[in-house]
């Protein structure tokens, strides 16, 4: 397995999007600061805690390196050459899932550590002591975000490679990928108010389980939105995430090469 991943950071480090992604992050974190100048204390305030953006900005991203990772190798077929050098091929889908995880986890410390930047640059009105959400300062509400946005793409990595394996392309991959991950929400409100009398059930849906960090910033989400706490959505997250790999790892070691 470690030679393995070895061999996937070598061609990770040559994927033009992989080594762009904190350029784009910079330059649209900046962006929308640049428009924040003027804006109340409270949306301020808000814009640091969900680092201008970054979180959103880096799923996307996220979402186009993961589901290229998985198509890339039958679009070219150099998954042939991989899977002769393992004995099991599902090792080289997990080992491609660990590699796009550690990715979301550094990207993640780039969106702080550029919102600490223009935290220094253009928020002096604001302090990071500055109480916010649940009487916690501004500070930790950013980590405390960042925190389960990483957590959250746990799952959603998850479900793009598994989209992926079920796909032939990289765009189309891309796309479903995209569609999903940004229209789940409104597809598990849309359950969830449709069906009232399976609220018990339907509530633990995989698209529900997209509203963890949302959730956090606004707390009126779990009466009226989700019906589940955090700490609910938390475990659902980490089940589902391992629905997702489980079968997908199946898909893509069956996927005729």
């Amino acid at each position: 397995m470690g030679r393995l991943i070895q061999q996937e950071i070598f061609k990770f480090r040559h994927q033009r999007l992989a080594r762009l992604t904190p350029v784009i992050l910079v330059l649209l974190m900046v962006g929308l600061a640049m428009t924040t100048h003027g804006a109340s204390v409270g949306d301020q305030k808000f814009y640091v805690s969900s680092a201008y953006g970054g979180f959103q900005w880096l799923t996307m991203l996220i979402i186009v390196i993961g589901a290229s990772c998985v198509t890339m190798e039958f679009e070219y077929g150099t998954i042939k050459q991989l899977a002769i050098q393992v004995n099991h091929r599902w090792m080289l889908f997990v080992g491609k899932y660990v590699l796009v995880l550690g990715y979301s986890v550094l990207g993640h410390g780039v969106v702080i550590l550029v919102t600490l930047l223009l935290k220094v640059n253009g928020g002096h009105s604001l302090s990071w002591q500055t109480m916010y959400l649940y009487h916690q300062s501004l500070l930790i509400n950013l980590v405390t975000n960042a925190v389960l946005d990483t957590y959250g793409g746990v799952m959603i990595i998850g479900l793009v490679f598994l989209l992926a394996s079920c796909s032939h392309n990289s765009a189309a991959a891309i796309a479903v990928g995209m569609g999903v991950c940004f229209m789940g929400e409104g597809i598990s409100s849309l359950l969830l108010q449709s069906f009232k009398s399976l609220v018990p059930v339907m509530r633990w849906n995989p698209f529900n389980m997209f509203f963890l960090q949302e959730e956090y910033g606004n707390p009126s989400y779990q009466q009226n939105v989700t019906h589940l706490t955090i700490q609910q959505l938390g475990i659902g997250n980490l089940v589902w995430a391992l629905f997702f790999v489980g079968v997908g790892a199946a898909l893509f070691s069956r996927r005729r090469i």
